[in-house]
């Protein structure tokens, strides 16, 4: 089961409490819940937007990759992952595929091994 799944069951239980005569809900517990949830999405463990990686391989070929996005003046924010043994060259942080899809359209020429994907999936 993903984060993401483990999460939701987490925040099912963790809302809802029953009484013998009504249902009632925790409002103290959803508010630490959902500041948790926040924490993890800022610091990436729950990874849930899409992102278009333009490289993959030695930390110098990830350097120059992005020194060549910089020079081609595209307008997206690009970072440096590392995920063992290769680092990766991602850019933006995309709500839905469509708006990655967009950007992916217009580097595609520059970048044609460049692929959109949603990260920890």
């Amino acid at each position: 089961m993903n984060i993401t799944k483990s999460f939701a069951v987490i925040f099912f239980f963790a809302c809802f409490h029953l009484n013998a005569q009504d249902y009632s809900l925790d409002t103290q517990r959803i508010d630490s819940i959902l500041s948790l949830k926040k924490e993890m999405m800022k610091n990436h463990k729950i990874k849930s937007f899409y992102t278009i990686q333009l490289f993959s391989g030695s930390k110098e070929g990830a350097i120059k990759t992005r020194e060549d996005y910089y020079k081609k003046e595209y307008s997206n924010e690009i970072t440096i992952e590392y995920e063992t043994p290769n680092y990766k060259v991602w850019v933006g942080k995309f709500r839905t595929k469509l708006e990655a899809d967009k950007v992916f359209n217009a580097i595609k020429k520059d970048y044609p091994y460049a692929l959109v994907f949603m990260p920890g999936r």
